[in-house]
């Protein structure tokens, strides 16, 4: 009698734990079949603006050139040559439309966004996108040149700068040193190319977001009785130049923590 009890109970049991997952499954199906008709409903609308968008930017091509600069979302940097950017477009019958519209949630249409992507398009395809992109790294260094800290500074838009052995930043910075600079007397020219070099070590001021000197490491052939002269006239120009370091970069990306000075 017990065993027939036992498993009667094992047997109502085993039927409502079923039921349960039963309709446990039913709701999770249902609520899943929700999501897909949602993603579908919201999909059918990027779509329906989308190609809205697309059109009005195949007839506007063919009126006018227009480009946009897109920032990686939602973190990106901001692209900081916007002025000089417009007056060199303006100068190449190009329209600047300015930062492109995006979002990082999916499916989530901002006003433009494919019209901005469509224009763009047309325009490099018209220009050529090699054409394009040295306008754009043209007005990074236009406006490098009346803001010479933006050099220290990580940005997306100005990774190209850094490439290389030699960089374009580095150069830059060489080329900035020497406008002031002058060897001394009896200084002995090297016979090979970016052979003789001091790397100067940098830190940037909490307090003022100033960058300052840490200190030197020197890699000479011959002249190590100038170092002192090297060393008073790099302090010299990085204390004139006064590089300030903006709160946001470095906050979030921090800065350039190196550069060198190229001797002849």
């Amino acid at each position: 009698m017990r065993l027939l009890i036992f498993l009667f109970a094992f047997v109502f049991q085993t039927i409502i734990f079923a039921q349960n997952i039963s309709t446990e499954d039913s709701i999770q199906k249902k609520q899943e079949s929700e999501r897909i008709q949602i993603f579908k409903e919201r999909l059918k609308q990027y779509n329906e603006l989308c190609s809205k968008d697309s059109i009005r930017a195949v007839n506007d091509s063919k009126i006018q050139n227009k480009f946009y600069i897109f920032n990686t979302v939602p973190s990106g940097d901001d692209f900081p040559a916007k002025n000089e950017l417009r007056d060199i477009l303006k100068n190449n019958n190009i329209l600047w439309g300015g930062i492109g519209s995006g979002s990082d949630i999916p499916l989530h249409y901002t006003s433009d966004k494919c019209y901005s992507s469509y224009m763009t398009f047309f325009t490099e395809k018209k220009f050529g996108k090699e054409f394009i992109d040295n306008l754009v790294k043209q007005s990074l260094l236009n406006h490098i040149e009346k803001n010479r800290s933006l050099i220290f500074e990580y940005n997306e838009h100005l990774d190209w700068m850094y490439e290389g052995e030699y960089s374009l930043a580095d150069k830059l910075l060489n080329m900035y040193f020497f406008t002031k600079f002058k060897y001394p007397k009896n200084y002995k020219y090297s016979s090979v190319d970016n052979q003789d070099f001091t790397e100067i070590e940098l830190e940037v001021d909490e307090n003022s977001s100033i960058i300052k000197l840490v200190g030197f490491k020197h890699h000479l052939s011959k002249n190590e009785e100038f170092i002192p002269f090297f060393e008073k006239n790099i302090k010299q120009f990085i204390k004139s130049s006064n590089f300030i370091i903006s709160e946001r970069n470095y906050k979030y990306h921090g800065s350039k923590k190196s550069f060198k000075i190229y001797y002849k």
